[in-house]
């Protein structure tokens, strides 16, 4: 069944959709939680929450892109679970990925200097379009999913190295724009 189709059965109250859904996408909203969340239980919790939150969403939403705005929707809930379970203790192996990055965002010190999200969201956008499609991808696997570096050399099939020269390169230049912008300390 497509996206169209199910965000239709959406529109029209049935069930099935909720169950279409979960066929199609269960899986990927599996491991997304599981990638943030260390407890099989809390990733199963979030994946039938933000079927939920799908469910009181559509309508009046309509999703260009289902599996997407799903995925989205897990992600934020796993984020917020681990939060909360961490309660001061380091959170989950995506800190480390975010950790990463923290040199290259500017830091709560500069929050006036901050731009609004709507806008550090366009730019993010724009420097990844300006990428090339292995790196884009490496870089989103890392950064949006918390993929670990063996993961994604494993599953584009190149070397560990390789990603995580990628992943620095990109880096340096994801700093040299925002340097070029002033968006960075």
């Amino acid at each position: 069944m497509n996206d169209e189709e199910i965000i239709h059965l959406y529109w029209g109250r049935s069930e099935s959709a909720i169950e279409q859904t979960g066929v199609k996408y269960g899986a990927a909203c599996r491991s997304t939680a599981r990638r943030i969340l260390p407890d099989v239980r809390d990733a199963e919790e979030c994946v039938s929450d933000a079927l939920m939150r799908l469910w009181n969403a559509i309508p009046p939403e309509h999703p260009r892109c289902l599996r997407a705005y799903l995925l989205r929707v897990v992600r934020n809930l796993a984020l917020d679970k681990a939060l909360y379970n961490s309660a001061g203790k380091r959170a989950s192996a995506l800190e480390t990925s975010f950790e990463e990055l923290e040199p290259y965002l500017a830091g709560e010190d500069s929050a006036d200097q901050m731009m609004e999200q709507q806008e550090l969201q366009e730019f993010l956008r724009r420097f990844l379009a300006s990428q090339s499609k292995d790196n884009r991808v490496i870089f989103v696997r890392r950064y949006w999913y918390g993929e670990s570096v063996q993961e994604i050399a494993q599953a584009l099939h190149v070397s560990e190295g390789t990603v995580k020269s990628s992943l620095f390169r990109t880096r340096s230049r994801l700093r040299e724009s925002m340097r070029k912008e002033e968006l960075s300390r």
